[in-house]
């Protein structure tokens, strides 16, 4: 007999796997959240909206993680895997942003098929549709990094401060050709 007379939940390897799917998510928001604003400091409007965005649906499947777990009768953790790093280079974070999106689609891959192996099947639809977004996010900075490679980082830079000088523009009301007196 268990020691506090409970038995066992049967979906505990979904609910681990969720959980560490949790932290991940929460890790990566912070990571972009933090590309976030540097980048917006930085004048590069592109690259800032874009980390923005995908900061908030990261932080949005770490809710759906945490609404399947309290369904299966779990708890949740809310545990960071990883500190965010303080980079500063947009390529590098464009590397990172790879490296993290490569490494949660490796994730989801094998917990879907485990919880798949566990009977359940919620979960491990669960991590297939959020895969489809990893895959899309991982494309993206992908793309943003062979444009880097291509154009030269000089070259790309001012492409983004240029972006966020009409976004600035346009905020305080100025739109081109009406600005001259």
């Amino acid at each position: 007999m268990e020691e506090n007379n409970k038995p066992q939940n049967k979906f505990q390897t979904s609910i681990d796997l969720l959980n560490d799917a949790i932290g991940k998510e929460i890790a990566t928001s912070l990571q972009y959240m933090y590309f976030h604003v540097r980048f917006e400091d930085a004048g590069y409007e592109y690259l800032s909206r874009t980390m923005r965005q995908i900061s908030i649906a990261e932080m949005r499947h770490s809710e759906e993680f945490s609404e399947r777990i309290m369904y299966l009768e779990g708890d949740v953790r809310m545990d960071a895997s990883f500190a965010t790093r303080q980079i500063h280079d947009p390529q590098e974070a464009l590397r990172l942003a790879m490296e993290l999106e490569a490494s949660t689609i490796e994730f989801y891959n094998r917990a879907s098929r485990i919880c798949s192996e566990h009977n359940d099947a919620v979960s491990h639809k669960m991590f297939q549709d959020i895969l489809v977004e990893e895959e899309k996010h991982h494309d993206l900075f992908r793309t943003e990094l062979q444009n880097f490679l291509d154009y030269g980082s000089k070259e790309y830079l001012v492409l983004q401060s240029i972006a966020g000088s009409k976004a600035n523009s346009s905020k305080a009301g100025h739109t081109e050709g009406h600005d001259k007196e």
